[in-house]
């Protein structure tokens, strides 16, 4: 056998087979190797997650992307200020100017080849440092990971072009590279720092999603939320492809295999899923103790209900089959446009709904009421077609378009409110009893509504009134309530809300006392009572803040923050001072 076979470290894992071929230890492939060891070793590191020759940006990739926090402070950085450039430079050309003679070693030194200046010695001294080639190949990578580029990216002619006007010295890295090399030992540095930031977590919380791709594969997202230094983290440990079907059993093994994979076993308090019950019964079997529905996913269901309701149907029935035609007719395009440029209205495109999700049957009907004249007068236009559709559209009557006003009336309060919590970047469980009361409060029924808007409210009342009635569903979300800031006036955080989070920080208390007793052998130091922030002298006053707009969970609450922001001060028991004590 050659030298060369025995000093490759891939024969740890082959066996040399006649014909220049190699067979796998591992799974039992041959594998041809009549141009060297390179098929074996791309076989170990695609099959096998197997590396025998580690890349010389291995190191350099594993600093850069083994914090968390890398792209954060890459975007932190502020832009620098151009700077002109190098007296060097030439003014004809991009390209960088060749070192002076100044820069080249002088005549005086020992050997006579180091003082010859050759195309070979310019050429080394204009070449990139390695290490900084590798932090502009991992920027890169990292672009194309965060931006969801494809890998064929970095053989684009104009993008090459882009970065060769950049830097000429930089060499672009191939596709392979990029996806066999680079990416790879990214993902195993951001993992390894992932799950050592994770065991030092004591309470965390999940979320957790099921989907299905364009091409039927079903996937499992988990994100993990918790707090590090009074501030909230969120990451995402894993999107699992499930290979089996989507049962209740099989949902929480893999939810407890990436528990046990994170060190999140045990940690995990409540568990926030869709309302499906193959989710609510993996959580139950994973060892989460609360599994809560998500809010949005909840009121798309309830709101649903009033989909359903038969005027309703019938007044979406007349309205979608000539948005339908407008929106994929190319002179019926011309004619709509030609009419919202006459009749002074808006030139905005028509909105088609989607029947899972209500929202935008909400958004259909606004746009609909905002551009009936146009669509009407587009509907009697002699170069159209003459449609059925068009039909029951020019027979509306001013009593529809009430009726359509209404609609929105109604509705307007719950897309609001779909809309805050699916904008909110941090949306707690704080804001959903909240929201539930003033939901309750808009869908009361009054006595000079009409049938029509008894029965939206009603359907959507009657479903909304069976959601979150467990205790300790309850009782979570009436805690949480309290300790937001935002709603600790709300009628649902009362005296026995208090008295409960009392006792759990009692427990909590003492739990910490005893834990610090048996590492350090001494008594829990003193808390001081009174706590100054950074930076603030007692004399210091903050300047008077702009007045910005309102966000859309402001505006839903607007007409209470008198109520709910101001002087209120909870209910706080007795005891309470003593754990400070």
């Amino acid at each position: 056998m050659p030298q060369c076979f025995k000093s490759s470290k891939v024969w740890d894992h082959v066996t040399k087979l006649p014909l220049d071929t190699a067979k796998c230890n591992l799974c039992g492939n041959v594998i041809k190797c009549a141009g060297g060891t390179s098929n074996i070793a791309r076989h170990l590191r695609r099959n096998h997650n197997i590396e025998t020759t580690p890349h010389a940006a291995s190191a350099t990739l594993a600093a850069m992307f083994g914090d968390q926090n890398n792209n954060d402070r890459a975007q932190a950085q502020p832009p620098r200020a151009p700077q002109p450039p190098p007296a060097s430079h030439t003014a004809t050309t991009g390209t960088p100017a060749l070192p002076s003679l100044d820069s080249l070693p002088s005549s005086s030194t020992s050997t006579v080849a180091s003082t010859t200046v050759t195309p070979f010695t310019l050429a080394k001294l204009t070449k990139m440092p390695a290490e900084k080639q590798h932090k502009i190949t991992g920027r890169l990578c990292h672009y194309i990971v965060k931006s969801l580029r494809p890998f064929s990216i970095v053989e684009d002619t104009y993008f090459r072009a882009f970065l060769s006007e950049l830097n000429t010295s930089y060499k672009v890295p191939s596709r392979g590279e990029v996806s066999e090399w680079f990416l790879p030992k990214m993902y195993e540095a951001a993992l390894l720092n992932l799950k050592t930031e994770l065991q030092e977590v004591e309470y965390a919380a999940l979320t957790g999603d099921g989907w299905t791709s364009r091409v039927a594969d079903h996937y499992l997202t988990l994100t993990v939320h918790y707090m590090k230094g009074w501030e909230i983290k969120v990451r995402v440990p894993q999107t699992l492809k499930a290979e089996v079907s989507k049962t209740g059993d099989n949902i929480a093994a893999e939810i407890g295999q990436c528990l046990e994979d994170f060190s999140l076993k045990g940690k995990v308090e409540v568990m926030t899923t869709d309302n499906a019950k193959a989710m609510v019964n993996a959580t139950t079997s994973a060892g989460i103790p609360l599994s809560l529905g998500c809010f949005a996913h909840t009121l798309n269901l309830s709101t649903q209900k009033a989909m359903n309701v038969p005027t309703v149907g019938t007044m979406l029935a007349v309205i979608r089959p000539p948005i339908i035609f407008f929106r994929n007719s190319y002179v019926g395009k011309i004619v709509r446009k030609e009419k919202q440029k006459a009749l002074d209205r808006p030139s905005h495109n028509l909105i088609l709904d989607c029947k899972t999700r209500w929202n935008s049957s909400y958004m259909m009907v606004e746009r609909f009421v905002e551009q009936y004249p146009a669509i009407v007068a587009a509907s009697f236009d002699e170069r159209l077609k003459k449609k059925d559709s068009f039909k029951k559209l020019q027979r509306c009557t001013d009593k529809d378009i009430e009726r359509m006003e209404h609609f929105l009336e109604v509705m307007k309060l719950p897309y609001m409110i779909t809309v805050a919590m699916s904008s909110e970047k941090r949306p707690t469980s704080g804001q959903v009893l909240p929201m539930i009361d003033k939901l309750e409060v808009h869908l009361a029924e009054k006595e000079e509504d009409e049938k029509f808007i008894k029965d939206i409210k009603s359907a959507i009342r009657n479903d909304l009134s069976t959601r979150y009635q467990d205790n300790a569903r309850r009782e979570f979300l009436q805690e949480a309530t309290a300790l937001d800031p935002r709603f600790k006036g709300s009628p649902v955080v009362t005296v026995d809300v208090w008295d409960r989070i009392t006792n759990k920080i009692e427990v909590a208390q003492a739990q910490v006392q005893v834990k610090k007793e048996a590492e350090e052998g001494g008594a829990m130091p003193q808390l001081p009572l009174q706590v100054k922030q950074d930076g603030l002298r007692d004399t210091d006053t903050p300047p008077p803040a702009k007045k910005a707009k309102l966000t859309t969970m402001e505006e839903i609450f607007q007409d209470e923050d008198d109520v709910m922001v101001t002087h209120v001060e909870p209910p706080l028991p007795v005891r309470l001072p003593n754990l400070i004590e």
